[in-house]
C-alpha cells in the first residue's frame, strides 16, 4: 500500500517539489495529470494502468492525505483490511468524532462517533475501524451475503471472535439490525475463501441440511479438510477457487495433481465428491443446487 501514498500527490507536495498552481492545471489539461479529487493528483500513466479495485483504493488515499481527523470505516475500512468484497464501494465511508461534519456526493460521513474513532487503528498508512467495529458496520449498511463475506474473513483470520461479534451483535439497534442478525445466524470462522462463504450460504438458506466444514479425513498417510461433508450421504463438496492456480499455492501443475489424487482417494472411501467453481455459485446456483439433490444431499 505504501507505493499508493507515493504515487499520489496532493496540491501541496507538488508545490513544495517545484511544480506551481498554473503548471498543475496545464499538466491536468494536457492530460499528463489525474486530478482524483481536489488537491490529489496522479501521473496519467499510472492511473490508467490501474485497474477499478486500484484505482478506488487511490481515491480512499488521496481523501486520507487531504482530510485529517477521518477514520475509515464500514465498507471502506473492511477494503483496508483486505476483506473480501462484493462490489467495491462507490462512496467512501468514513467516520468522524464531531457531530458538526457533513457528508458529500463522494463521501459518507458517520458523525459524533468520539469513542469508535478513539478506538481506531493505524493500519496500512490509515485510522482504520477496529476489525470488530468494522465488521458490525457492515453488517448494518451491507447486503446480508455482502456482509457474510466480511464477517467469515474476520472470524477465519481470528482478527474478532465468533463468541464476541455475536454478543456485540445482540446489543445492536437501529436501522440495519435484521440483516446483522441474519448474519449472525449465518457466519462461520471455517471459511477460506468468500466462494466458500457463498457456498455455505446457498446451501443453508435453500433449506438443505448444514454441512460439516473443514473436518479432517485420514487418507493412509495424507489428512485432507473438504469444504463441505454431510457424512450420512456420504457427499463431499470441493469449492474451487482461481486463486489455487495463480501460483500462489505453488505450480499450478503440481497442485492440479494434488487435487485430482486428493478427490481420487476421497472418493476410494466411498465419498461422492462434487466440485463447484465461483461461476457455479454465483452465475448458476440453482444448477449447483441441483447437483446436490441429484447427490442425495436433503
Amino acid at each position: 500500500m505504501e507505493h499508493f501514498f507515493n504515487d499520489i500527490k496532493t496540491a501541496r507536495e507538488l508545490r513544495h517539489g517545484g511544480i506551481s498552481p498554473s503548471t498543475i492545471r496545464r499538466r491536468c489539461a494536457q492530460g499528463r495529470l489525474i486530478r482524483i479529487m481536489p488537491n490529489a493528483y496522479v501521473d496519467a500513466q499510472r492511473w490508467i494502468q490501474w485497474d477499478e479495485a486500484t484505482r478506488t483504493k487511490a481515491r480512499h488515499i488521496s481523501f486520507i492525505k487531504t482530510h485529517q481527523h477521518y477514520v475509515l470505516s464500514h465498507v471502506s475500512a473492511a477494503l483496508w483490511w483486505d476483506a473480501p468484497l462484493l462490489r467495491l464501494p462507490r462512496k467512501i465511508w468514513v467516520s468522524h468524532p464531531a457531530s458538526t461534519v457533513r457528508s458529500r456526493p463522494q463521501v459518507h460521513v458517520s458523525r459524533g462517533r468520539e469513542d469508535i474513532c478513539a478506538d481506531s487503528i493505524f493500519h496500512q498508512g490509515a485510522f482504520v475501524t477496529s476489525p470488530l467495529q468494522t465488521v458490525l458496520d457492515c453488517a448494518l449498511t451491507l447486503p446480508v451475503l455482502d456482509a457474510l463475506c466480511v464477517a467469515d474473513y474476520f472470524l477465519n483470520r481470528e482478527l474478532v471472535s465468533m463468541e464476541g461479534l455475536r454478543e456485540a451483535i445482540t446489543r445492536l439497534k437501529g436501522k440495519g439490525v435484521c440483516t446483522a442478525r441474519a448474519v449472525a445466524e449465518l457466519m462461520s470462522d471455517k471459511a477460506e475463501s468468500p466462494a466458500e462463504t457463498i457456498a455455505r450460504y446457498r446451501i443453508v438458506t435453500w433449506g438443505f441440511t448444514p454441512p460439516q466444514e473443514q473436518v479432517s479425513i485420514r487418507v493412509g498417510d495424507s489428512v485432507y479438510r473438504p469444504d463441505f461433508l454431510w457424512e450420512e450421504c456420504r457427499v463431499i463438496v470441493e469449492v474451487d477457487g482461481n486463486v489455487k492456480y495463480d501460483g500462489s499455492h505453488g505450480n499450478p501443475v503440481h497442485v492440479i495433481r494434488r487435487e485430482k489424487r486428493r478427490h481420487r482417494d476421497l472418493e476410494q472411501l466411498g465419498y461422492r465428491v462434487l466440485r463447484v467453481t465461483w461461476d457455479d455459485i454465483m452465475r448458476s446456483p440453482e444448477a449447483f443446487r441441483a447437483l446436490l439433490i441429484g447427490a442425495g444431499v436433503r
